[in-house]
């Protein structure tokens, strides 16, 4: 359905891809509604849900939205990039928000980042806020992880992959325009493509922090299935390990961290991040950790555990993978003295 259009410059075009999103997607929808900036369309792309989302959403919209919206159905399941770049495409407003179906926006988060964006200088091709995740029940919030306060001033690009204080795409407006010119989402990718596309984003031109003491995205978890882990998570820790190490190398563009002119805490951050998820894969997939360590070696020929101390001296020595068992030995003794002290339920 198309209403009467706001003002091209003025519009924020919310992109919501949605897969099986039935039990959930009413309430982000509310959220939307209950937005404080009027010049808003929304564009809903379904990708090839099999329950009634798609019913659920043209309900909804035709009985409550007054404002532009649209729903398109894809019919087969083709990723979230290839949702994401549908509605690209069909969007009309100077900037776009994307907006996972189970996720919430703070309801002055459009009208505190257009004060911005509308002013903005054209080198300017997005903004960023706070996000933080949390549990939604009956109507309540349950915060499970602190407030992020991103911080992307005189940092490279590449930080936009790492630690959980990265900008989290959704927590921002990008400028459509922008967007197009460099492609969109690469869809090719499942997981990543959020902070691969903000990268890219960052490259082509200055990110704006909108600061807020509140969170501008709520990132919803659900507490019946773990997000990253083993076969029953939502995504599986080698994949989403893998995919994080070879984002990185394209985002170095095959430099190393001295050439990247990265500070000594990015460096440490990329790091700490390294070693959590080669940690991960060590313990996971033998064969994995070792493409994922000659990967890494490509922006740091010198890669050693960050933690603990006396495993990165050992890398130098035994090497990497060596080094690794030795910390997974030393860590052994506490695991086991944790599981006995766990009381056992029959």
């Amino acid at each position: 359905m198309r209403a009467t259009a706001d003002t091209v410059e003025n519009l924020v075009s919310i992109v919501m891809p949605t897969l099986n999103a039935q039990a959930w997607v009413l309430d982000t929808i509310d959220n939307i509604l209950a937005q404080t900036y009027p010049h808003i369309e929304l564009i809903v792309v379904d990708d090839g849900s099999t329950d009634d989302t798609v019913n659920v959403v043209r309900r909804k919209l035709t009985a409550d939205f007054s404002g532009d919206w649209q729903v398109i159905a894809l019919g087969e399941n083709r990723g979230p990039s290839v949702a994401r770049n549908v509605g690209l495409a069909a969007a009309r407003g100077a900037w776009v928000q994307y907006l996972d179906s189970d996720d919430f926006l703070a309801t002055d988060k459009f009208a505190r980042q257009m004060a911005v964006c509308v002013s903005a200088p054209d080198d300017v091709v997005a903004v960023y806020s706070p996000w933080r995740r949390c549990y939604y029940d009956d109507g309540r919030v349950t915060w499970t992880t602190p407030l992020v306060q991103p911080d992307m001033a005189g940092r490279h690009p590449i930080m936009c992959l790492v630690s959980n204080e990265r900008p989290l795409h959704g927590a921002g407006l990008a400028r459509r325009a922008t967007l197009s010119a460099i492609g969109g989402f690469d869809e090719s990718l499942r997981f990543w493509e959020c902070e691969e596309v903000t990268v890219r984003l960052a490259k082509a031109g200055r990110m704006l922090n909108v600061p807020s003491e509140e969170a501008f995205y709520l990132w919803r978890e659900h507490r019946d299935r773990d997000y990253i882990g083993g076969p029953n998570a939502r995504y599986d820790i080698t994949n989403v390990a893998l995919g994080w190490i070879e984002q990185m190398v394209r985002a170095a563009e095959g430099r190393s961290f001295d050439e990247l002119g990265l500070s000594f805490q990015d460096r440490r951050d990329i790091l700490l991040q390294c070693t959590e998820y080669g940690r991960w894969l060590y313990s996971k997939n033998r064969p994995a950790f070792r493409r994922y360590v000659q990967m890494a070696r490509t922006f740091d020929p010198k890669l050693a555990p960050a933690h603990p101390k006396f495993a990165a001296t050992l890398s130098r020595w035994l090497g990497y993978e060596a080094a690794e068992g030795v910390a997974r030995l030393s860590r052994a003794p506490t695991a086991i003295m944790r599981r006995l002290a766990t009381p056992a339920f029959s």
